[in-house]
């Protein structure tokens, strides 16, 4: 897609539509990419593309692949697992697990095992 003689490599309209479907906001994007809320509205205005680097991270985050956020094919996800809906389904819908989320975003596998098994514990009669 072109526009003013600029390749555009993203298509905003699917990214803004696996938003809405998948229940991410723009903000929880752009704070996962380390940026400012403005970051999304740059891209839908077209003032400029996400680095490869962030289309990657977008791509992982809405479950889907560059390629479709580039518009280069309509596959929106290369596999249907019924564990990962699940755990989206959980973050849309449950307030609990979105801060569960937030707070392991940036932990080591390590410091996940050590939180799973605290749970575990506190979940033993």
């Amino acid at each position: 897609m072109h526009k003013n003689g600029v390749i555009l490599l993203f298509n905003y309209d699917r990214f803004e539509s696996l938003l809405k479907s998948r229940g991410i906001t723009k903000t929880f994007i752009a704070r996962s990419l380390g940026r400012s809320a403005t970051l999304c509205q740059d891209w839908k205005q077209q003032k400029s593309q996400p680095s490869d680097a962030q289309l990657t991270e977008v791509a992982r985050i809405l479950c889907t692949t560059p390629a479709y956020l580039r518009g280069e094919t309509d596959e929106v996800s290369p596999v249907q697992d019924a564990e990962l809906e699940q755990l989206l389904t959980s973050l849309r819908e449950r307030e609990d697990m979105r801060m569960l989320f937030k707070l392991a975003q940036d932990a080591t596998p390590e410091d996940v095992r050590q939180a799973v098994k605290i749970i575990e514990a506190l979940r033993k009669p």
